[in-house]
């Protein structure tokens, strides 16, 4: 008897880690729409750090190492891009990490019992679950950006956001169970509801740059605008010295 029941149990966790046809589409679907979102947006920050980097090697004949040239167009191009592209960017991409790095974390503590100094945290008797800290990150990222409407703050408070979020989402299916099922069949739950999540967010983030190319307002637009600041920038005196940009 003891073997038998041995047997369900192990067969129910092997159930609950193989993932469903459902699962796998909207992980196909998330998987791309990010992907997709990610080349986007360094093509377009590409773009826009390409300009004054360009102009700053043309002005010195030394030259420079491809890591460092790669280092510096990405600097310039995220400086002049916009901070509400650049927020939805931060946040998708914090989510996404952060729940693939969740699942790798809480996958070696069960199969392992721990990740060097990473462990299951338990306060007395009660096991703290990470959508705690999660909420607890989530809200005050929301709360602060809320508070200082308006300010460039908003796309580095995109990413705790974004954390805090994703920790929360990852035990989804914990919250609406009302009991530990993460490595059930139940549990999988929380897992579409990420994938949901990425899809929405890289919708969203596609809709916005849709509307602004409507507008008139696309890359093109913020690469003249990188350009005009650029030789505003060479007319303060001592700023065209190599290794200063915008």
């Amino acid at each position: 008897m003891p073997q038998r029941k041995g047997k369900r149990l192990k067969e129910a966790r092997q159930a609950g880690r193989r993932p469903t046809g459902r699962t796998r589409l909207l992980g196909v679907l998330a998987g791309g729409a990010v992907l997709t979102v990610f080349g986007a947006e360094v093509t377009r920050i590409w773009k826009l750090g390409m300009l004054p980097v360009s102009r700053e090697e043309a002005a010195s004949d030394e030259p420079v190492n491809p890591v460092k040239r790669s280092v510096m167009v990405i600097r310039e191009g995220y400086g002049v891009s916009r901070t509400r592209e650049n927020a939805l960017f931060n946040m998708l991409a914090s989510f996404s990490v952060t729940f693939g790095i969740t699942r790798g974390i809480t996958w070696h503590i069960r199969e392992h019992g721990g990740l060097g100094p990473v462990q299951n945290v338990v306060v007395g008797s009660r096991h703290i679950h990470h959508f705690i800290p999660g909420g607890v990150l989530a809200l005050a990222a929301g709360g602060i950006a809320i508070g200082m409407k308006g300010s460039n703050a908003d796309k580095y408070l995109a990413l705790p956001f974004g954390i805090g979020v994703a920790l929360v989402l990852d035990e989804s299916a914990l919250l609406l169970e009302l009991e530990d099922v993460y490595w059930t069949e139940e549990g999988v739950l929380s897992v579409q509801i990420v994938f949901a999540a990425m899809a929405m967010l890289s919708a969203l983030a596609y809709l916005i740059r849709m509307l602004r190319q409507t507008q008139g307002q696309d890359t093109e637009s913020d690469w003249e605008m990188a350009a005009k600041a650029w030789d505003d920038l060479q007319m303060i005196p001592g700023s065209g010295e190599p290794g200063i940009g915008l």
